[in-house]
């Protein structure tokens, strides 16, 4: 019998592709031991393992300072109005612009004074003619008085020679006064700073003819600003004169005492002002018409306190952690503080004092953590 060389080759190939499967399939012990490492890695980590070592501490009854914060407006403690006292006189120089700082006397403006000399020269005129014809008009008198005596005139003419002297003694003191006054006009076409300050507005205008009382400058005196508080009655009722005040703006925290309380609270907005004096305002940059916050000092009161460091703020809240000892877990705890007091804060509620709260790290802390105290 005979084989065709082609059927010879079909099963060499055959056999050779038995063998190469075999040889490639994984034996009962290799497959029972992928089983093994498969199921040990789908198996989740034994629980009660610690994450993170933290710190405690306790929570604490303290004595902290008694603070009252309310708004108000900072104004000028006083402020001078400077205005014209002359009729029909320009303005020649100006010598001062708002935010000048100036001293009591000093020239701020100057009216033209060349109308003004020239009226005081002529009451200066009228007093010496004024002064001649009551030199003469009293040495008439006294002529008269002599005579009189010797009945060598009526009693009509003596009476018409003093009432001369009177009359001309009247025009003298009549003219004098007009000297007096054209001596004021001269001085008063020097415009001065009544105290020391600050410019705080100019409306005088180089050239212009203001009228009498006019206003030229307002002058914040000796730079002191006030801050005006507006508080409730109740409020008011806490607050007492020489009171500790600190008053804050965005760019300084200053110290201020209580200078008056207003006697009445406003019919309309149901608030009274405490007017508190700031010293060094103007030298700190604060300006008149700031609205400020203030915090009055009250004294003290007791509070419960914890680490700045252990609360941490998510979603607008403000949160703490404490320690379940049994558990080693942390619960998260909603609270509701206050204002921090140095290193530590105030809680108005959530804690309750002797608990124990995570001092430091909370930021990587999550409800149900595992932690490890130390200490």
């Amino acid at each position: 019998m005979k084989f065709e060389p082609r059927s010879v080759k079909y099963s060499a190939a055959l056999v050779m592709a038995a063998l190469f499967l075999n040889a490639c399939s994984p034996s009962p012990e290799e497959e029972a031991t992928k089983a093994t490492e498969s199921t040990t890695a789908a198996e989740p980590a034994a629980p009660g393992k610690a994450s993170l070592s933290v710190e405690l501490a306790v929570v604490e009854e303290k004595a902290v300072p008694l603070q009252m914060s309310v708004n108000g407006s900072l104004a000028a403690w006083q402020e001078a109005v400077i205005g014209s006292q002359l009729n029909g006189v320009r303005i020649d120089s100006l010598r001062a612009e708002v935010g000048d700082v100036v001293k009591k006397g000093q020239t701020l403006a100057l009216f033209d004074q060349e109308t003004v000399k020239a009226d005081l020269a002529q009451a200066r005129a009228g007093v010496a003619e004024a002064q001649a014809l009551y030199e003469q008009a009293k040495l008439n008198a006294d002529m008269i008085r002599g005579i009189t005596e010797q009945g060598a005139v009526s009693a009509q003419e003596r009476n018409q020679v003093i009432a001369a002297e009177k009359s001309a003694q009247a025009r003298l003191m009549s003219a004098k006064a007009l000297q007096t006054q054209q001596e004021i006009r001269l001085r008063n076409t020097t415009v001065s700073a009544p105290d020391n300050g600050v410019i705080s507005a100019r409306t005088a205008t180089l050239g212009a003819v203001p009228n009498p009382g006019q206003e030229l400058f307002r002058l914040v005196r000796q730079q002191r600003l006030e801050w005006q508080a507006e508080v409730t009655a109740a409020e008011m009722a806490r607050i007492r004169e020489g009171m500790t005040v600190n008053v804050f703006s965005d760019s300084a925290a200053l110290k201020g005492t209580v200078r008056t309380i207003s006697p009445v609270i406003n019919a309309q907005s149901r608030v009274g002002m405490v007017y508190v004096d700031v010293k060094d305002a103007y030298s700190q940059g604060l300006k008149p018409g700031m609205y400020l916050r203030g915090e009055f000092d009250l004294g003290e009161q007791s509070a419960v306190v914890i680490p700045q460091t252990s609360i941490v703020e998510r979603d607008g809240f403000t949160y703490a952690f404490t320690l379940d000892e049994k558990t080693s877990q942390v619960q998260r705890i909603k609270l509701k503080v206050n204002k921090a007091q140095g290193e530590f804060i105030e809680v108005l509620d959530g804690l309750k004092p002797g608990q124990k709260v995570v001092k430091s790290g909370v930021a990587f802390l999550a409800h149900g953590d595992f932690v490890k105290v130390v200490q």
